[in-house]
């Protein structure tokens, strides 16, 4: 019985010449999966070289802001989910051959509206306009320029400010209501005027369809834009429907001299997110990149920070500073 068992332990123990190698070879093979983590310093090259440049550096800032607030959640009111929208059918263009400025038409030189990019046709055209007594009241009456193109028209728009409010006030210090003609002195019928940016809840439930919520909403909106740049943008007050919008926007003018605008150079996150069209992601790109690089310079340079396109700087740069 003992011969027995030895003989067992023998033939079990007992490895073959190829038997032998395999045991050998993964003996190696452990040794060497081992020993790899400390020989990984030994076998990576460490003199990589960085490039600087600016545009790779524009796409890591833009992924840094929005991997840091990919798992944020937003509730910045109901006005924050409301979205300009351009004129249809428009493409802004990429490449802008001027200087984009802040500038009034009615007082602008010739090399005004050359460094702002207009060709000489299209100036000759405005001067020649404003030298027969044309004035532009507002600052959609800049498309009515015979040969400006709307894209110009559209990259302009946002830097118009009409600095004499001649003919604005002059409306508004009217009476406040207009004697439709035609109707008998029995059943006059009033148009009631309504500058956006002054009326209170009283001026603006005179008009068609606007009742107290909907007055508060309009100044609520108001309030935190800052101010309306172009009467179309009380149209996107919550709840107003387009019908009742489209039957009152002919009462309705706009003053822009009081505008409020943030500063771009010492406003903090949480101050430009609440700005009904500035989202926490650009928020944060703007003071970000103004942390990186110094304060800005121009309003225009918050592009170079890749979380704004066209269209959203041309929505928010009427309510931004750096002064």
């Amino acid at each position: 019985m003992q011969l027995t068992q030895k003989k067992w332990v023998k033939e079990y123990f007992t490895f073959s010449q190829k038997e032998r190698r395999a045991v050998i070879i993964l003996a190696i093979c452990a040794t060497l999966f081992a020993l790899l983590p400390t020989m990984f310093p030994f076998l990576v090259k460490n003199d990589i070289q960085l490039v600087n440049n600016p545009e790779v550096e524009k796409q890591l800032t833009h992924l840094k802001v929005v991997s840091a607030n990919a798992d944020r959640n937003f509730d910045d009111g109901e006005s924050v989910d409301q979205l300009y929208q351009p004129k249809s059918g428009f493409t802004p263009s990429k490449e802008w051959r001027g200087s984009l400025f802040y500038f009034d038409p009615n007082t602008a030189s010739e090399s005004d509206w050359q460094k702002l990019g207009l060709r000489d046709k299209t100036i000759r055209t405005i001067l020649n306009y404003r030298s027969k007594g044309g004035k532009f009241r507002h600052a959609e009456d800049l498309s009515k320029i015979y040969g400006l193109h709307e894209n110009e028209y559209q990259n302009l728009f946002p830097f118009v400010k009409i600095e004499s409010a001649d003919a604005n006030s002059t409306s508004y210090n009217k009476a406040s209501e207009i004697i439709n003609a035609g109707k008998s002195s029995t059943s006059k019928t009033t148009t009631w005027l309504i500058d956006i940016n002054s009326a209170d809840t009283t001026e603006f439930k005179k008009l068609y369809g606007i009742g107290s919520k909907l007055s508060q909403r309009i100044i609520s909106f108001r309030s935190k834009l800052g101010g309306f740049i172009t009467i179309d943008q009380v149209a996107e007050t919550y709840g107003l429907p387009d019908s009742t919008y489209q039957k009152i926007k002919e009462q309705l003018r706009v003053n822009t001299t009081s505008i409020k605008r943030l500063n771009i150079n010492t406003a903090t996150t949480e101050e430009l997110k609440t700005h009904p069209y500035i989202r926490y992601v650009i928020a944060n790109a703007i003071v970000q990149y103004r942390s990186q690089h110094g304060d800005y310079s121009d309003v225009t340079e918050i592009q170079k920070t890749g979380a704004i396109d066209e269209d959203v700087f041309r929505k928010i740069s009427p309510y931004l500073t750096t002064d």
